[in-house]
């Protein structure tokens, strides 16, 4: 009797810390996948290749083309650099969409301008590649022709599709 309640105290133990495994985990481990917030959804977000800050483009939960509301945010949880548009009203309008797609491939583009710059959002899919290509990086651009553009690259995974903006926002040819 006494091996029957120490195997069942053994068993509860170990049920106890399998569901509380999570919060042994490393800090990096439990990094917010976004700057999007709880009520809100993720329609795309990627962490920095370098700098581990964030990007995301955050929506209301009512979100289409005519309800809610669509922002990019730059940074680091808590400390968000960058918010745009910075009021929530008639935020479709300030983003440009564009989709190239064959089969294998799809290539997207998200853009926005503000402050002089000019930004774009690119997720890329090749599969006709061998081995498949996947890329999503962030594109920044002064005003003016002879201006260099930085590139911000992205670590794969992203979590989300820009392609949930598809009949939200602008279209514009690819």
């Amino acid at each position: 009797m006494l091996k029957l309640k120490l195997f069942l105290l053994l068993l509860f133990i170990i049920t106890l810390f399998i569901s509380h495994a999570h919060s042994l985990m490393p800090v990096e481990a439990m990094k917010p996948a976004s700057l999007c917030k709880q009520n809100e959804q993720v329609l795309w977000s990627c962490e920095m290749a370098k700098g581990r800050k964030l990007a995301s483009m955050c929506g209301s939960k009512d979100l289409d083309n005519a309800h809610g509301y669509v922002q990019y945010r730059f940074g680091r949880a808590g400390q968000i650099e960058m918010e745009f548009p910075r009021e929530r009203v008639n935020t479709q309008s300030a983003f440009k969409y564009a989709r190239y797609t064959r089969p294998l491939v799809t290539y997207l583009r998200l853009k926005f301008v503000t402050g002089g710059f000019t930004y774009t959002i690119k997720d890329d899919s090749d599969e006709e590649e061998k081995p498949p290509a996947r890329s999503a990086d962030i594109t920044v651009k002064p005003s003016g022709s002879n201006a260099k553009e930085t590139t911000l690259r992205c670590r794969l995974p992203v979590t989300g599709s820009l392609m949930k903006l598809e009949d939200v926002v602008q279209r514009e040819d690819y």
